[in-house]
Parts: structure tokens; C-alpha cells; sequence
């Protein structure tokens, strides 16, 4: 596994981790932060490289800063 991919795996994982404390659904994030299920869907299982914009609109849905999303990624 690469360097990327591994961040990415962490990254999903991260997500899946705010989502599920927050007690929102993967339908809850595309219908009130206007993400495509398949797009936030390949984030959590690490399949995607998000890009910086995506990465603050996904800190956005979780109410945290930035460095707070990445911060055990």
C-alpha cells in the first residue's frame, strides 16, 4: 500500500469516525452538505484523494476546524 493510499484509508476512516459521533447517516451528509452519495461514499473507504476544497467542506459538515479533521490522519 502507498504513502497516499494509506492517508487516505486514515482520512475514511477519520470521517466515518465524526460521522457516526455525530449520529448523522451517509444520507444526512449528501442531503445537507449537497455531496454526491458516491463521492462521499469513496472517501470513507479510502478510494478517493479529496481535494482541499472537499476537504473543508467535509470539515464544514462535521463542525470542526481543518486541522481537527486531519488530526489523526
Amino acid at each position: 500500500m502507498t504513502a497516499n493510499k494509506r492517508l487516505q484509508t486514515r482520512l475514511g476512516k477519520r470521517c466515518r469516525k465524526l460521522r457516526q459521533e455525530r449520529g448523522l447517516s451517509q444520507l444526512d451528509i449528501v442531503r445537507y452538505f449537497d455531496f454526491s452519495l458516491s463521492h462521499y461514499q469513496k472517501v470513507e473507504r479510502g478510494d478517493l484523494d479529496p481535494r482541499t476544497s472537499t476537504l473543508v467542506r467535509l470539515a464544514e459538515c462535521f463542525d470542526v476546524s481543518l486541522s481537527e479533521l486531519l488530526d489523526e490522519v
